[in-house]
């Protein structure tokens, strides 16, 4: 089925007068609901995918999903990054997504955040409160686990180590491995790994799943933007006071990197929101693999 394609790219001042390119994919026609649509750091403005590369998110915004441009006209963004100095808040994530909505004809539009892109947007929430129809996050919160920072401050170590060292692409490499371990949980990797098929992929061990997803990730992002995006996912300030969109909120119970404490304590922030909780053998990467349920509550939300 043919959907409508168009890209943006806009110029924003950010705080402090800096001028920078952002860019967006608007999916759908704009006489429908628009929903700006936020994943992870890995996440951008592929959302259904075209020839050269797929959708962020299958599955869920797609034609099959429950996000799908047949019913919205959906907004993905590529996050700023190593363009910003030191580097990008949630502000300035926030003021690229509005002026790309802007270019995109959306004057209204809801929010579905995931992981990272669940902060921005609830900050595009509370700085555009007048823009902001609806609040979806999954598998994201309003603070930071200072376990979460922990986590990050040893990968951004690898990193430095690995530019230091004139290597930049095998420390963005081995930090990536590290924090694949985050978003997944030991049920899994117990699951997988223990006592794989040996004609299964698993058969080759954890150490390849871990190599292939770093060396993957490696390939196209460069240390400065690995440093950029880690900093600012660990500088969470929201001000939960300007937000006046209803909230839907769906956590998961096995997350390490966005606790099933820290959903609950954002839902306490906005009130009235619809808090859910669903088990995942995938943690924190539930968002992108527990299809079936991301698809559901979107539902519910969007009912």
């Amino acid at each position: 089925m043919t959907v409508r394609i168009e890209d943006h790219a806009v110029s924003v001042e950010l705080t402090g007068g800096t001028h920078v390119q952002a860019l967006g994919r608007l999916h759908g026609e704009t006489t429908r609901p628009g929903v700006v649509v936020l994943g992870g750091v890995s996440a951008g403005k592929h959302l259904l995918g075209d020839a050269d590369r797929q959708g962020w998110w299958p599955g869920v915004a797609d034609h099959d999903g429950a996000l799908t441009p047949n019913r919205f006209a959906l907004l993905g963004a590529d996050f700023l990054g190593e363009e910003v100095s030191p580097f990008p808040t949630l502000a300035d994530q926030a003021r690229a997504i509005v002026a790309l909505a802007n270019a995109a004809g959306l004057d209204r539009f809801a929010v579905v955040g995931a992981s990272y892109g669940g902060a921005i947007a609830l900050e595009l929430a509370s700085a555009f409160p007048d823009r902001v129809t609806k609040l979806v996050l999954i598998a994201a919160a309003g603070r930071v686990h200072p376990m979460a920072q922990a986590w990050r401050s040893v990968q951004r170590g690898i990193v430095r180590a690995g530019v230091a060292a004139g290597d930049e692409a095998r420390g963005v490499d081995l930090a990536r491995r590290l924090a694949m371990t985050t978003y997944r949980t030991p049920e899994e990797f117990a699951e997988r790994f223990r006592d794989p098929d040996p004609a299964s992929r698993e058969a080759r061990g954890i150490g390849a799943w871990l190599a292939h997803h770093g060396e993957t990730y490696a390939a196209r992002t460069s240390a400065k933007r690995f440093l950029a995006l880690s900093h600012s996912m660990d500088q969470v300030e929201i001000d939960f006071t300007c937000i006046t969109a209803p909230a839907w909120l769906l956590g998961f119970d096995s997350d390490q990197l966005v606790p099933p404490c820290d959903v609950e304590w954002t839902a306490s922030q906005l009130p009235g929101a619809a808090l859910e909780f669903r088990p995942s053998l995938y943690g924190h990467d539930g968002f992108l693999k527990e299809v079936d349920a991301v698809n559901a509550f979107l539902a519910r939300a969007f009912a």
